[in-house]
C-alpha cells in the first residue's frame, strides 16, 4: 500500500483527551534531560508494531545498517515506507509532548528502528545526538528531542540505554572527528556511514566522561515493553552490547522544532538520515494504531 498523508486517519486529535504532560513532567525533562513514561503503549499496540519488524528488517536497502556480524543494527526512515510506523510517528501521545517540550510545532528529523539482536547487538558509544545533527546536517540549535518506543522488555543484560541525567545542560561538547573505516559503504556512503555504526565518528574520551561524572551519574533505562523515553538532543547516552538471549528493539523518532530547520551543508547526508521536509506534523488520535488492525486499508 502506498503511504501518503491521505491514508492516515484525519480525525482531529482532540477527539480524544489530549496526552499533555504535567508541569512536573516538563520540569523533570528540563532538569534531567529525559522523561520516561511507563505503559505508554498497550500490549496489543506493541504486538501490532512487532508484527511489522520482520518485514522491516528483511528489506534490502541503503536505509538498513548492519553490524559487523551481519545482524541488523538500524533501519532508517521506516515511516516513509511502512504505514503502521508512519501512523505511530503521528500519534498524539508522542507529538503533543514533543510540541510541549520544544515550544513549537514539530516535524520528523529522523526515524529509525534500532535492534539489539541477542548476543550480536553491538554497542553505541557515549555521544550527544545534536553534535552529529549540527556538524553533519546543519541543525542550528539543540531544540530537538527523540522519543523512543521500546517494543520489548529492557533489562540490565540486553543493552539498555545508558543516560547521564542533567548532562544536556553542559551544552554541546565539541570533539574532533576520528578516522574510522566504513568498508561496507563506498562513494558518498563512506562519509556518512561512520556516523551510524558501532565505531562512531565523534568519540568522547575518558577525560570528558570522567569530568561529566564528577557532576552527574549514569542511569540505565529499563522497563516492560511499551514504555517510552523522551530525551534531549544534548543528553549524553550510550548502550553496551546485548549479552542476553533476548532481542531489544526500539523505535527512535526524532522531533525537531519547525523553528530549528536545517541549514544547507556542503555534503548533506541522505534524506533518510536527515530529513529536509520541514512540514509540521498534524497529529492523529491515539486509537489510530488499533484501528489499523481492524481497518488495515483505511
Amino acid at each position: 500500500m502506498q503511504v501518503t498523508e491521505e491514508t492516515l486517519e484525519t480525525r482531529p486529535a482532540q477527539a480524544q483527551p489530549a496526552r499533555t504532560l504535567t508541569p512536573e513532567q516538563i520540569g523533570q525533562f528540563e532538569r534531567d534531560g529525559y522523561l520516561l513514561l511507563e505503559n505508554h503503549f498497550t500490549p496489543e499496540e506493541v504486538r501490532l508494531l512487532l508484527d511489522e519488524i520482520p518485514h522491516v528488517f528483511a528489506e534490502d536497502s541503503p536505509r538498513r545498517i548492519k553490524e559487523t556480524s551481519g545482524a541488523v543494527r538500524s533501519v532508517f526512515a521506516v515511516h516513509t515506507t511502512n504505514h503502521t510506523f508512519r501512523c505511530l510517528s503521528y500519534l498524539n501521545r508522542l507529538v503533543e509532548p514533543a510540541r510541549q517540550l520544544l515550544g513549537s510545532e514539530v516535524y520528523i528529523h529522523q526515524f529509525k528502528v534500532n535492534a539489539k539482536v541477542a548476543l550480536e547487538g553491538d554497542q553505541w558509544e557515549w555521544h550527544q545526538d545534536f553534535l552529529y545533527w549540527h556538524k553533519e546536517d546543519g541543525m542550528p540549535s539543540p531544540r530537538v528531542l527523540t522519543a523512543v518506543v521500546f517494543l520489548q522488555d529492557v533489562d540490565e543484560f540486553n543493552g539498555p540505554m545508558l543516560l547521564i541525567p542533567g548532562s544536556h545542560r553542559e551544552g554541546m561538547i565539541d570533539v574532533e572527528a576520528q578516522p574510522v573505516n566504513a568498508p561496507s559503504a563506498g562513494g558518498d556512503g563512506a562519509r556518512w556511514m561512520p556516523t551510524l555504526t558501532a565505531d562512531l565518528k565523534y568519540k568522547i574520551d575518558r577525560d570528558i566522561l570522567a569530568d561529566l561524572l564528577r557532576r552527574h551519574s549514569i542511569l540505565a533505562t529499563k522497563g516492560a515493553a511499551g514504555f517510552t523515553l523522551f530525551f534531549h538532543g544534548n543528553l549524553f547516552h550510550a548502550s553496551a552490547t546485548n549479552l542476553s538471549p533476548n532481542d531489544r528493539v526500539g523505535v527512535f523518532i526524532t522531533y525537531n522544532s519547525i523553528e530549528n530547520m536545517l541549514d544547507e551543508v556542503e555534503h548533506p547526508r541522505p534524506a533518510f538520515i536527515a530529513s529536509r521536509d520541514f512540514s509540521p506534523i498534524v497529529p492523529v488520535p491515539d486509537d489510530s494504531l488499533l484501528k489499523l488492525r481492524h481497518d488495515p486499508d483505511e
